[in-house]
């Protein structure tokens, strides 16, 4: 059974119905590593900036590292096409900024954004509930199925039961992650599915976007438009529409997976036993491997 992202009660008038929270939908994008074409080796991003000597408007001017030698870039610095030197940032030296105008920006400690938190809470309150044809789908965002606490499933059945006889949904707040969200609780087979919204001023408006239609359809042009329709409708059947670029993708993948080769193995700088074991260890797995591959057959040489 997969692992509860949270436990509390639904609130509504003095009720309380003790239930959890379960991912109802997940993401199944193909994700790639960005890998280093010469090296083959994994690309990381890290944080810079810029290095000029004007001092920050919000961070004290950086102490020069030490230089390593002559000629050798001093540490922690990389230059960016031989003229733009950058220096690594520690995560200590980030703050939160909002760009006001250009190159202007108010910033924001973590413990200043903490104390504006909402406070951590255990209920999805229910603020009213209301016709479910009067809410529009593109209100809903991301999707939890609900489940009652063991113990507690008449208090919960009832209440499904109730808002399925009224079609009414459930308009609430709750509190995940510390982050307050407006949400709907809707019924759902025997269970319930909590679909956090977006926010009336989130909608974009489509006032201008709404085209001139024309009303002078005449009544055959209707018929034949509204046959169309009946001829091609049916049941939804969610498992007609996979999704094929994924699949070709993974079918790409899974081709070329037998082939695979490990990433080359950086030389072994420490003087740790175990360290060096570790570099000399995967130096042989990797040898190995390279001595399994086929080698091309080799084109005899025509005699005179």
């Amino acid at each position: 059974m997969p692992r509860a992202i949270w436990t509390g009660t639904i609130g509504f008038g003095l009720v309380n119905v003790p239930v959890s929270l379960y991912p109802a939908t997940k993401r199944k994008d193909v994700r790639f590593h960005e890998i280093d074409r010469v090296s083959g080796r994994r690309i990381r991003h890290q944080k810079v900036v810029e290095d000029i000597p004007t001092p920050s408007l919000f961070l004290p001017p950086p102490q020069p590292s030490p230089t390593r030698g002559e000629g050798e870039p001093t540490r922690g610095r990389e230059v960016l096409g031989g003229e733009s030197p950058l220096r690594m940032v520690s995560a200590p030296e980030v703050l939160r900024g909002f760009e006001v105008s250009r190159d202007r920006y108010v910033t924001v400690d973590r413990e200043e954004l903490e104390a504006l938190a909402p406070e951590r809470s255990r209920s999805i309150d229910v603020e009213q509930f209301v016709n479910a044809d009067d809410v529009d789908p593109i209100y809903f965002d991301t999707a939890y199925y609900v489940v009652p606490r063991r113990d507690h499933e008449r208090a919960f059945g009832l209440l499904l039961e109730a808002m399925g006889q009224t079609k009414r949904i459930a308009i609430a707040w709750f509190v995940l992650r510390r982050k307050r969200y407006l949400a709907a609780l809707r019924p759902y087979g025997r269970l319930m599915v909590l679909s956090t919204m977006f926010y009336a001023d989130e909608i974009l408006p489509a006032t201008e976007l709404e085209p001139t239609l024309p009303s002078d359809f005449r009544k055959k042009e209707r018929e034949m438009g509204a046959l169309l329709v009946k001829t091609l409708s049916g049941p939804f059947e969610p498992d007609r529409y996979p999704d094929e670029y994924r699949k070709r993708v993974a079918a790409l993948i899974e081709g070329r997976a037998a082939h695979a080769q490990p990433a080359p193995v950086e030389a072994a700088t420490s003087n740790s036993v175990s360290d060096l074991m570790a570099a000399l260890q995967a130096s042989v797995e990797q040898a190995r491997t390279t001595r399994q591959r086929p080698k091309p057959a080799r084109r005899k040489r025509k005699t005179a």
